[in-house]
């Protein structure tokens, strides 16, 4: 019976922990590809003949207004997030965004898009557009921790590189 009431409570404290999330609708763009320069021969061409592989390095946002790095991100006001990465082969690859709230770690997952094609010995930036916006007559409780994520397959393996952003509401 004890074991029964545990789960019970549980239960109740997910599902009323799930609305928190819900309060926000994510809008993602299809993310832009941009070929940064050439990487350094560092062992590239060994870790080629193994086969395809995508090497993320680091997540930024920025503001679209200005395009300067911004960590406080206002609700509703539209952002960049890009991932850097290098590839070493060639091959094709499929990217998707995940968006997770620390607080209560529930997370969401825009569907995958691609395949994309990349070539080795090259850097690569990929951005995409990232709003939020408060879904109508339901109050959201800011500022809220949120950790973004770009996620890379290759084959059937999954690899991210993310960073952590602050959603404010500005002051009316």
């Amino acid at each position: 019976m004890k074991r029964v009431m545990t789960l019970i409570v549980v239960m109740v404290a997910i599902l009323f922990s799930q609305p928190a999330f819900a309060q926000m609708e994510f809008q993602v763009s299809e993310p832009v590809l941009t070929e940064v320069g050439e990487v350094q021969d560092q062992g590239v061409a060994g870790v080629a003949a193994a086969g395809f592989k995508v090497i993320p390095l680091q997540a930024f946002t920025a503001r679209l207004s200005d395009s300067l790095p911004w960590a406080w991100w206002q609700l509703g006001e539209e952002y960049w997030f890009s991932g850097l990465f290098t590839v070493s082969g060639t091959g094709t690859y499929y990217i998707r965004i995940k968006v997770t709230d620390v607080k209560t770690g529930l997370s969401a997952r825009f569907p995958k898009m691609g395949p994309y094609n990349a070539s080795g010995g090259l850097a690569y930036s990929i951005s995409s557009q990232l709003s939020a916006s408060a879904l109508p007559g339901v109050p959201v409780q800011l500022p809220r921790p949120l950790i973004l994520t770009y996620e890379f397959k290759v084959g059937t393996i999954w690899k991210a590189v993310s960073t952590k952003v602050w959603y404010y509401q500005a002051a009316p």
